[in-house]
């Protein structure tokens, strides 16, 4: 073989070795990470450890829209979110000039979660659910990292067992962070944190499944203008409590209730790595009742540690 020959072969295995080494880690590649390690490669994709830990407080406003696509229906885009964080405590509001839905404000003050109502005698299917199931809010999720009452922040505070797997959703793979607690009773909601290759937390999935259920028939309504979706004000109990009959709901097929987070656009705004992009979905799916509804909303400005208004942390 000439030289120029063999050089060329040597040039050419060069390439192909270049294009079969790893780049970086892949999910496949990642089955020994345990949930604690992830965690703790989410807080170094969020920020320096001593940046996260100056920030006690964080207001976020922006732009926000809704779209009612099953059990009503419905579009606003002229929205305004706000989404305000004091250690533990949070408040997210969204509101609309309409005057059949006003929006939204899930609150908790550190003791008792509130949610705004539409009516003064209604809420909505997403509020009920909130104020229903208020983990969602006391124990620091809803909003995600937006909210300085994060719980993946508290790194010394004890955790349910934690469950790590990985799941593709809509073409994307994520590693899901299963965080609660081993044998869940029935009616109770289930909490999955959705993470990318980044380790950027990108989605949230509140999930409460109940038998025999007819309260999504007896909940879900529509205005007089037919055009949007309310509720009664509150029910008799949790879902759960409603115990199925004997015989009147044998063979009624299960009531899910599924709120999911997103998290999308992700910016260095002050030093962490916060979305610039927030959505909500609530899905009801039961027995002859059905409904979908989505918010968006774009944040435009951040401030951390300013002043905060306590009276924010009750819904008005």
């Amino acid at each position: 073989m000439s030289k120029r020959k063999r050089f060329g072969l040597i040039i050419i295995i060069f390439f192909l070795t270049l294009v079969f080494i790893p780049t970086g880690i892949t999910l496949s590649e990642a089955n020994d990470i345990t949930p604690e390690e992830l965690i703790q490669k989410h807080l170094a994709t969020l920020g320096k450890a001593e940046k996260l830990e100056a920030i006690k407080s964080r207001g976020i406003s922006g732009k926000a829209g809704v779209e009612f696509i099953l059990g009503g229906t419905g579009k606003i885009v002229d929205g305004y979110f706000l989404c305000v964080s004091d250690g533990s405590k949070v408040g997210i509001r969204m509101q609309f000039s309409d005057v059949n839905y006003p929006g939204e404000y899930f609150a908790y003050d550190g003791n008792e979660v509130t949610v705004g109502y539409i009516t003064p005698s209604q809420r909505s299917p997403i509020a009920q659910f909130i104020f229903l199931h208020n983990s969602t809010m006391k124990e620091g999720f809803l909003g995600g990292v937006l909210s300085t009452a994060w719980p993946l922040l508290h790194a010394g505070e004890e955790r349910p067992r934690m469950q790590l797997g990985k799941r593709t959703i809509e073409g994307e793979e994520f590693y899901e962070l299963d965080y609660g607690k081993p044998g869940i009773r029935a009616g109770e909601m289930t909490v999955k944190l959705y993470f990318d290759k980044q380790f950027n937390h990108r989605r949230t999935e509140y999930k409460v499944r109940v038998a025999g259920d007819l309260t999504a028939t007896q909940n879900i309504v529509s205005t007089g203008g037919g055009n949007l979706v309310t509720t009664p004000a509150e029910p008799s109990g949790r879902p759960a409590n409603r115990a199925a009959g004997d015989t009147i709901m044998d063979g009624l097929p299960d009531s899910i209730y599924l709120l999911v987070e997103r998290f999308d656009n992700f910016a260095n705004v002050g030093g962490v790595a916060l979305p610039q992009v927030y959505g909500l979905e609530y899905s009801v799916e039961g027995q002859a009742a059905t409904f979908l509804a989505k918010w968006v909303a774009r944040t435009e400005y951040f401030t951390n540690n300013g002043q905060v208004d306590q009276n924010f942390f009750v819904a008005q």
